[in-house]
């Protein structure tokens, strides 16, 4: 029998109001995506940009970071918290990051993030760079080669942090999948995103991202998503147990 993983939800934004009851929260997308690969998965969230943040980094057997309005380069009280607690929970813990939380785990561990000139929008094709072994499927012909998955981002990752590989790609987001170093999983794209929640967003931004970008995204809405393809990658990861980051001994500590 396969043990309970606990997963910590580290909430990094808000949904608007008068969407909550509609559409939840953002820490509420996660159960729905992940729960259909593995229905013995727990969670437990903390609304870190409301101050929150876990005693210690080993209160789960995982953390994950959602997506969030803000951008990694502001620096609020709140992401300078977040930046500590990931640097020491990758000491102990697996951690998975989405959108923006995929930045600002890039950002917290010496990467830059950065403004793009274009929105990121619409369901969009990834190319599969990489196939990790810590996949189940690992092995199996044909493997996917492909993410096609909802985007929603303005900012992305300029420089990756250090230790990263690429996993999955676009001409447009050439960070899309990654890993950093061998315990931490980051999605730019939104698997846990439905085309009902991001239509009302990509709404609210149409003059943002400018009639043309508005108009495909829209329009890309009906393709098909790969989602659960997505929340295989993440299930599968945390339950690979990755060996948790170890800082370097310095030449004064060793014998």
């Amino acid at each position: 029998m396969i043990a309970m993983t606990t997963i910590g939800i580290l909430e990094c934004g808000r949904n608007k109001p008068e969407w909550i009851a509609k559409h939840g929260g953002f820490a509420d997308w996660f159960p729905p995506l992940l729960h259909p690969v593995d229905p013995d998965l727990a969670f437990r969230v903390w609304r870190v940009v409301d101050g929150e943040l876990p005693d210690a980094p080993d209160a789960c057997d995982a953390w994950l970071l959602t997506g969030s309005p803000a951008s990694t380069y502001q620096n609020a009280p709140w992401q300078d918290a977040l930046s500590r607690f990931v640097i020491a929970a990758r000491e102990h813990r697996p951690l998975v990051g989405i959108c923006y939380g995929h930045q600002h785990l890039h950002a917290a561990l010496g990467g830059q993030v950065a403004k793009a000139p274009y929105w990121g929008a619409g369901i969009t094709r990834y190319t599969i760079d990489r196939q990790p072994a810590w996949l189940q499927h690992a092995g199996e012909e044909p493997a996917p080669d492909v993410f096609s998955l909802i985007a929603l981002h303005q900012d992305q990752v300029t420089v990756p942090a250090p230790g990263t590989q690429v996993l999955a790609s676009s001409p447009d987001c050439p960070l899309a999948v990654t890993m950093i170093g061998p315990n931490i999983l980051t999605f730019q794209p939104h698997p846990e995103m439905t085309p009902a929640q991001v239509t009302e967003i990509y709404d609210l931004h149409r003059q943002d991202m400018g009639e043309d970008i508005w108009r495909r995204a829209q329009a890309s809405l009906d393709g098909p998503r790969n989602q659960q393809l997505a929340a295989r990658w993440i299930v599968d990861f945390i339950r690979s147990d990755p060996a948790p980051f170890r800082q370097p001994q310095s030449s004064g500590d060793q014998a």
